[in-house]
């Protein structure tokens, strides 16, 4: 590189030529498998790592073996690639990370001055930042949310007056009341606490990952009331319309009915129709260890103290029971078929058959091997019943829940 190259421009093409390997292997091997060929997962989550390795080995043989015009290349492939990845990812962000991607910005300004300093000819550098830009171009448009795959009901929005009576009941031992933005159900020294609607913690409104875009999409504060021998409950927000029921049927089960209405299309990478916290009442007999979970005769891990994922999802049009390798992480071990999900755990026997009706089949472009977007998890004290999110697996990815109202019933009973 006698011609072009002192030491300093050597130096910080080989510096680029390590990050680029290194970074391209971690970016590797920290990616999930199992995506079908060909496809935007497949490409992004398996093809990206090893081609950017390769593009870094290029060009250290190229520095090595002083081969200027394909050392530019390389180089101005690289400067097409950050620039369309920093750049989108900068203008478009909204989080203190993706301020960050200044850095790669300007180091893809950098890259292209050095790959025009190596060579000058025009089209040796024009045609493959081209090429790089347009994986770069490929990089968003794979991170983008898949389009919206949840079952809205196509009934009207429910709604009514909120009486002004005190939001409880009570039969026998069952106690109920809606609380904040809580349903409670004690029954003796169990408890459960469910958020009986939608509660998304992590939605990017441009539709990409929430590393960059990130807001919450909470559910709504509720005004409640009794009357007779119901709870009725309503809020709303720019986002969510709710409105719901509770009842005690019998004398051991209680009811809850919601209509929500989600008034935009959410992409959203964590998020839930429904969330149950199991527990014990306080002052009960807390030294006493609690009965394992378990859904449909199996049981069911909480996924604490290091133990794999154990969770309910789809694969094709097949509901399971799955186990996840290592934390959320795939291949995942289908344990059982599973065709209506019931949850016996801390005195209660727990149904939410609307889920099923209304849940994402389509696969999480975060999980691999064909599990499905909608999903139901245990992690400690807590359940999750998801319609479309993409917690298993790796990634921020989004997935959209379509606009319209979903009709949810939750049942628990008690044993």
């Amino acid at each position: 590189m006698a011609r072009t190259g002192d030491a300093a421009v050597r130096g910080l093409l080989g510096i680029t030529a390590f990050c680029h390997a290194a970074g391209g292997v971690a970016y590797a091997l920290s990616q999930p498998r199992g995506f079908s060929v060909p496809s935007a997962a497949f490409f992004e989550h398996q093809v990206l790592g090893p081609l950017v390795v390769v593009l870094a080995l290029v060009l250290g043989v190229a520095l090595v073996t002083r081969r200027e015009k394909l050392g530019a290349a390389v180089t101005a492939a690289l400067a097409g690639f950050w620039f369309v990845v920093a750049a989108f990812g900068l203008f478009t962000g909204t989080t203190a990370y993706a301020r960050l991607l200044v850095f790669p910005f300007a180091a893809a300004f950098l890259l292209a001055a050095l790959a025009h300093q190596m060579h000058r000819r025009a089209i040796v550098i024009v045609i493959p930042a081209l090429a790089g830009a347009l994986v770069g171009a490929g990089v968003w448009a794979s991170a983008r949310a898949p389009r919206a795959s949840t079952f809205p009901s196509k009934n009207a929005p429910k709604s009514g007056t909120v009486p002004e009576g005190e939001p409880a009941l009570g039969k026998g031992e069952l106690r109920v009341r809606v609380e904040g933005t809580s349903v409670i159900v004690e029954a003796g020294m169990h408890r459960a606490e469910i958020v009986p609607s939608f509660d998304y913690d992590a939605v990017a409104d441009g539709c990409g990952l929430t590393v960059l875009d990130h807001r919450a999409a909470r559910r709504p504060p509720f005004r409640a009331g009794r009357e007779g021998a119901r709870i009725v409950f309503a809020g709303e927000n720019a986002d969510f319309e709710v409105f719901g029921e509770v009842e005690i049927l019998g004398a051991s089960t209680v009811r809850i009915e919601v209509s929500t209405t989600l008034r935009r299309e959410l992409c959203a990478h964590l998020g839930s129709i429904v969330a149950m916290r199991l527990s014990r009442v306080r002052g009960s007999d807390d030294g006493r260890e609690l009965q394992t979970a378990s859904i449909n005769g199996f049981s069911w891990p909480s996924g604490e103290a290091g133990e794999p994922a154990h969770f309910v999802a789809f694969r094709g049009d097949e509901l399971g029971f799955f186990r996840a390798t290592h934390d959320e992480k795939g291949p995942f071990t289908a344990i059982g078929k599973i065709d209506e999900p019931v949850i016996t755990d801390g005195g209660f026997h727990i149904r939410v058959p609307s889920w099923k009706e209304q849940a994402s089949r389509e696969p999480s472009p975060t999980a691999g091997w064909g599990i499905s977007q909608g999903a139901i998890e245990h992690y400690g004290d807590w359940f999750f019943w998801h319609i479309a999110a993409t917690s298993i697996g790796r990634g921020w990815h989004t997935v959209r829940t379509a606009k319209g109202t979903y009709e949810t019933t939750i049942l628990l009973e008690t044993r």
